[in-house]
């Protein structure tokens, strides 16, 4: 294989493929990159970690002679980096697969692998298909990416189930700590051979792995995303790049079981005043003069006040702030940094909490219901180890 290309076309397809680069399997040929020369002088280019890929095209190649060969995806990015900018770039790939990656004043040498060596794809051409607007897929990934496990029991805990109907998007998120709700209004299109939509919303789990990484391939405007199902697995077409990943088939939690019945305490706080209370109680709630065990915030509901404070060998922080406050007062703890996720997701000027006693969780939501959008955050308290 011999081809030439230009630098920067190249690393802008080979830099996002890097997030499925496995570093830590044992099957070496998933270390690399699948190089693949098309019919069109067109290289494809293909990375996968037995969970999730990334699937593009490099135009304007200059194939010599055509092949498909495995190359270290980490090395030949840093070739590629030092590579000085505007210039093109030779893959050169003999019989003994030994790599020269370079151009007429410099070149390195590297080996690879048979591109036969590839592990077997999934099926990407899902008959299911449907789009929205990236920008809103994106947000809505916000939402909810801080309640998504990082391990469980529950494997479905792992992912964010997602909910898809023709003009609306419900996303949701929980990790047996906090549990994230969101409701968006926005226009989705079917776009694939079958229909998706016509008589029930449509519903899949994504893994908080593949959020991750997709979340960072989206942008913030309203180019569409289009998203298309296949039998184990969901493919994501954003800007020329083909991200695909395994889906996780569990069924989700019953969470309306945990919601919390009939709350009593009632508050209606500026959320960006919230917000910056408990970012300075995180500061000695967490800090690593705390110690071994996890440092947490009393929340002290007032007539009219609310108070954060929070303790540890290393100090002690008071923030008083005001609010409209129904019902009892209250003296309650939390783990500072769910809550923190929870506030910075929230988009509104005000929120309401409500609560009802020291062992119930605190719910999080807007203080006025819309039907364009919608939000619902719930954390569970801590036990307040105080004499």
């Amino acid at each position: 294989m011999i081809i030439t290309f230009n630098k920067e076309k190249f690393l802008e397809k080979l830099v996002p493929s890097m997030a499925t680069v496995s570093t830590k399997s044992t099957i070496v040929s998933i270390e690399g990159v699948l190089i693949e020369t098309m019919e069109d002088n067109s290289l494809r280019l293909t990375t996968y970690d037995m969970l999730k890929g990334v699937r593009s095209y490099v135009e304007d190649v200059t194939v010599k002679e055509h092949g498909k060969y495995i190359i270290n995806a980490g090395r030949l990015l840093q070739i590629l980096r030092v590579m000085p900018d505007g210039e093109d770039v030779t893959i050169q790939v003999d019989a003994n697969l030994s790599v020269t990656v370079g151009n007429e004043n410099s070149s390195f040498s590297l080996f690879a692998m048979n591109g036969k060596d590839f592990p077997s794809l999934p099926d990407l051409n899902g008959d299911m298909g449907f789009s929205l607007p990236q920008g809103v897929f994106k947000k809505m990934i916000a939402k909810v990416a801080h309640s998504v496990a990082a391990q469980h029991v529950r494997p479905a805990l792992c992912g964010a189930y997602f909910s898809f109907e023709k003009d609306m998007l419900d996303v949701t998120a929980c990790d047996g700590f906090t549990l994230s709700k969101c409701r968006i209004k926005c226009e989705i299109n079917d776009i694939g051979r079958e229909k998706i939509f016509e008589e029930e919303p449509f519903k899949m789990i994504i893994p908080g792995h593949a959020l991750s990484e997709l979340s960072r391939m989206l942008n913030d405007d309203d180019e569409p995303v289009s998203i298309y199902i296949g039998v184990k697995h969901a493919m994501f077409h954003v800007g020329g790049i083909v991200f695909f990943t395994r889906l996780i088939d569990n069924e989700y939690i019953d969470y309306t079981r945990i919601l919390p019945k009939e709350q009593t305490i009632f508050l209606r706080v500026n959320r960006e005043r919230l917000l910056a209370g408990l970012e300075r109680a995180m500061l000695i709630a967490e800090g690593k003069h705390s110690g071994s065990g996890i440092g947490y915030v009393k929340l002290i509901v007032g007539e009219d006040t609310l108070t954060l404070t929070s303790t540890s060998a290393g100090g002690k922080v008071t923030d008083e702030m005001k609010c409209v406050h129904t019902g009892e007062t209250l003296e309650i703890g939390f783990n500072c940094r769910f809550l923190i996720n929870c506030v910075k997701a929230a988009d509104t000027e005000e929120v309401m909490l409500t609560m009802k006693g020291v062992n119930t969780a605190i719910t999080i939501e807007p203080t006025e219901a819309s039907e364009e959008k919608d939000f619902f955050y719930l954390v569970l308290p801590v036990r307040m180890n105080e004499k």
